[in-house]
C-alpha cells in the first residue's frame, strides 16, 4: 500500500514539474538575447535584396549559357508524314497519296573571327559582375545591421544614463531632507529640488521612447516576431585599433566589391565591342544531314524509304543590312564609355568616403580619451559637491549643476563610442575582403 501511495505521489510531482517546465518555456523563448554577430547573421538571412541578387545571378548565368550555346554543336531531328488527300490527274507522278521524311541534321560553328568567342567572354564577365553586385549588397546589409545594432545600444545606454540621473536627483532630494532636519534648508531649495526631480521624468520617458523605437527598427532589420522581446548582449568597447591610411587605400582598391564589379563590367563591355566588330566579318560553319524519305500510294511507305545524306561548309558574308551592325557597334562603344566613367566616378567618391571615415575615426578616438577623463572628473566632482551640500557649503543649484555635468559627460562619451563604431563600420565596408570568385 505504501509503495502504491509513493508511486502516485511521485507521478503527481513529476506531472506538476513537467507542467511548470512547459509554462516557463514560452517565456524563455519570447526573449531574444542577441549580440552584434548574431544581428549580422539574422540580417543577412532576412534580407529580401540578397534573395533578389541571387535571382539576378541565375538570370546572368542563363544569358551566359545562351551565348555559349552558339559555339556548341546544334543537332535536330524531324519526322514529316504527309497524306495528299486530293490532287489533279495531271499531277500523278509528282504527288503520291503518302510521303514520309525522317531525318537528323547537325551544324557546328567553325570560325566567326571572334564574334562568338568575345560574346562568351562578355557574358562571363557579366556573371562575375553580378556576383560582385551581390557582395556589394551584402556589405550594405552588414553595415545597416551594425548601424541598427549600435543605434539600439546607444539608446539603451542613454536610457540607463537618464535613469541614473533621475536616481541621483532623488538622492539629492534625500540629502536635502536630511539637511531640513537640521533647519538649514529653505523653502526655495525644497521647491528647486522638486522641480529638478520633475524635470528628469520627461528625459527618462524620451530616452525610453528612443530605445523602443531603435529596438523596433532592429526588429525589422533582423526579422524578429513582434511578440519576442529583444535584449542586447555586449557593449561598446573602449579600445580601438590604429590604422595606416595608405594601407586602407590599397585594401579598398583591392577588395571593395563595387569597384571590382565596375571593373568586371568594363571587361564585359570591352569584349562586347570586339564581338560587334566581328559582326562585319564572315562566319564559317559546317553542316551535315541524314534523311530517310520516300513516297507511295500505299498506306504504308516504310518499304519505300531511301537514304539521303549530305555534308558541307557554309560561309555567310554580311554585305548590307540597313546599318544595324553599325548601330549595334555604336551602342556597345557608348556602354563601354559609360562603364569607364562610372568606375572613375566611383573611385573618387569611395576614396573621399574612406578619407572622411578615417579622419573622423581618428578624431573620435582622441575625443574618447578626453570623454573618459571628463566622466571620471565629473563623477569625482559630483561626489564632492554632494558632500559639500550635506555640510551646507554649496547650494542646491551647485549640486544640480554638478549632476547635470556628470550626466552630459556620460552622454557625450556614449555618443563618441557610437560615432567611433559607425565610422569603423564604414571603413570595414570599404576594405573587407569577402568575395570569392566562382568558376563557371
Amino acid at each position: 500500500m505504501k509503495r502504491v501511495i509513493f508511486l502516485i505521489s511521485f507521478s503527481v510531482v513529476a506531472l506538476f514539474t513537467y507542467n511548470i517546465a512547459l509554462a516557463d518555456s514560452p517565456a524563455e523563448d519570447s526573449i531574444l538575447q542577441i549580440g552584434l554577430d548574431e544581428t549580422i547573421k539574422r540580417a543577412l538571412d532576412a534580407s529580401e535584396e540578397l534573395k533578389i541578387k541571387d535571382s539576378e545571378i541565375k538570370k546572368s548565368k542563363g544569358v551566359y549559357g545562351e551565348v555559349r550555346s552558339e559555339a556548341l554543336p546544334h543537332i535536330s531531328g524531324q519526322s514529316i508524314w504527309t497524306n495528299n488527300m486530293d490532287y489533279p490527274a495531271k499531277a500523278v507522278g509528282k504527288y503520291y497519296d503518302h510521303s514520309l521524311d525522317n531525318g537528323l541534321s547537325a551544324s557546328q560553328l567553325v570560325w566567326s573571327f571572334g564574334k562568338v568567342m568575345y560574346a562568351i567572354d562578355s557574358a562571363k564577365s557579366a556573371v562575375e559582375a553580378t556576383r560582385l553586385n551581390k557582395e556589394t549588397t551584402r556589405q550594405e546589409v552588414i553595415f545597416a545591421a551594425k548601424l541598427s545594432y549600435y543605434s539600439c545600444l546607444l539608446a539603451k545606454n542613454s536610457l540607463s544614463i537618464a535613469e541614473k540621473s533621475y536616481a541621483d536627483v532623488l538622492e539629492n532630494k534625500k540629502l536635502l531632507g536630511q539637511r531640513s532636519y537640521g533647519g538649514r534648508s529653505s523653502k526655495y531649495e525644497i521647491v528647486k529640488i522638486n522641480a529638478d526631480v520633475a524635470a528628469r521624468i520627461p528625459a527618462v520617458n524620451e530616452a525610453r521612447t528612443q530605445f523602443d523605437a531603435a529596438t523596433e527598427t532592429l526588429r525589422r532589420v533582423i526579422d524578429v516576431d513582434l511578440n519576442r522581446k529583444i535584449e542586447l548582449e555586449g557593449n561598446f568597447q573602449e579600445q580601438y585599433a590604429d590604422f595606416n591610411y595608405e594601407t586602407l587605400v590599397n585594401a579598398m582598391y583591392a577588395y571593395e566589391p563595387y569597384l571590382q564589379e565596375l571593373g568586371k563590367t568594363i571587361d564585359s563591355t570591352e569584349a562586347n565591342v570586339k564581338s560587334k566588330y566581328a559582326n562585319f566579318l564572315p562566319t564559317i560553319s559546317a553542316f551535315a544531314s541524314m534523311n530517310y524519305k520516300g513516297d507511295s500510294n500505299k498506306s504504308s511507305v516504310w518499304s519505300e524509304l531511301d537514304n539521303y545524306s549530305a555534308a558541307g561548309l557554309k560561309v555567310s558574308v554580311p554585305i548590307w543590312e540597313g546599318g544595324i551592325k553599325e548601330a549595334q557597334l555604336s551602342q556597345a562603344k557608348a556602354v563601354k564609355e559609360i562603364a569607364v566613367l562610372r568606375k572613375e566616378q566611383a573611385e573618387k567618391n569611395l576614396l573621399l568616403e574612406l578619407k572622411k571615415a578615417y579622419l573622423e575615426y581618428e578624431q573620435y578616438k582622441d575625443n574618447l580619451k578626453a570623454n573618459i577623463e571628463a566622466v571620471s572628473l565629473a563623477e569625482e566632482a559630483f561626489k564632492q559637491t554632494q558632500e559639500m551640500f550635506s555640510s551646507g557649503q554649496v547650494s542646491i543649484t551647485d549640486l544640480n549643476i554638478a549632476e547635470l555635468s556628470l550626466t552630459n559627460q556620460r552622454l557625450n562619451k556614449e555618443a563618441t563610442l557610437y560615432n567611433i563604431n559607425i565610422t569603423l563600420a564604414k571603413i570595414e565596408k570599404l576594405v573587407t575582403e569577402k568575395y570569392e570568385d566562382e568558376k563557371l
